[in-house]
């Protein structure tokens, strides 16, 4: 999706593109000073969230044939201090990580952020391999820690959906894997999002995703809020499935 990385095959996901920079107008019509992101690519900890610690944050596509391209975020130092104790009182680890670049998952989002005119600061956590009702816990408290300091914060939910959509998919062909795409698309749509914590376990395999714990989170941070759910974009080009989909309105956390 970063052009710079994607160069003459970007207009092949040019919808998913046009849908970041929609998604960047509401975050900055929601008046969102601090962007949250949680991403299935940094460091995993089997029994602890990751959170990487500041007070700067950058990121780079070194890895992807673009080393000059960067995002640079300050720490919302404040905010992740609170959504520690939040998650310690629910017997929660977050485990904080210094020098360590931003990885992709959370970079993309940013990157998109950034160009199309959102300013702030962020906070980039990675899920864990604990339970999904865990995921979910750990979201209810993100947006304690956020109600806790009356803060306007977006918080986004990065990953993929299936890898397994076409015969050249980077995780080969499975006949089945549009399955997932398909029920956790339609969840949004109806805004019955709780049928993404009820998805069949071997159709999540069967899909080899790598953003069913990030929506977790995310479902943790948006219940009982005012839904406005809404299904922005939703391609496949390359046999991996991108999903940019709001889960919650104007009134904070903005997902």
């Amino acid at each position: 999706m970063v052009p710079e990385v994607g160069r003459e095959s970007s207009v092949e996901v040019q919808n998913s593109i046009s849908a970041m920079a929609e998604l960047t107008a509401r975050v900055i019509s929601s008046k969102a000073e601090t962007v949250v992101i949680i991403s299935p690519h940094g460091p995993l900890e089997a029994n602890a969230f990751i959170a990487y610690d500041g007070p700067k944050l950058f990121g780079d596509f070194a890895n992807f044939r673009a080393p000059t391209t960067s995002v640079h975020a300050e720490l919302d130092e404040e905010l992740l201090d609170q959504i520690t104790r939040a998650a310690a009182n629910e017997h929660l680890i977050v485990m904080r990580i210094r020098d360590f670049d931003l990885d992709h998952g959370t970079s993309v989002p940013l990157y998109f952020l950034q160009r199309n005119g959102w300013s702030g600061r962020v906070i980039a956590l990675g899920y864990s391999f604990l339970s999904s009702e865990d995921h979910v816990r750990f979201g209810n408290c993100v947006r304690a820690a956020i109600e806790k300091l009356g803060r306007r914060v977006a918080f986004i939910a990065s990953g993929d959906l299936s890898h397994r959509l076409k015969r050249d998919a980077p995780a080969g062909y499975n006949p089945n894997a549009h399955l997932f795409d398909e029920e956790v698309v339609e969840a949004i749509r109806s805004c019955t999002t709780d049928r993404i914590l009820n998805i069949d376990q071997e159709m999540r395999r069967t899909a080899g995703e790598c953003g069913y714990r990030s929506m977790l989170v995310a479902i943790g941070a948006t219940r009982d809020l005012n839904s406005n759910c809404e299904v922005i974009s939703y391609e496949a080009p390359f046999g991996v499935g991108y999903l940019v989909a709001q889960l919650a309105g104007s009134e904070p956390p903005a997902v």
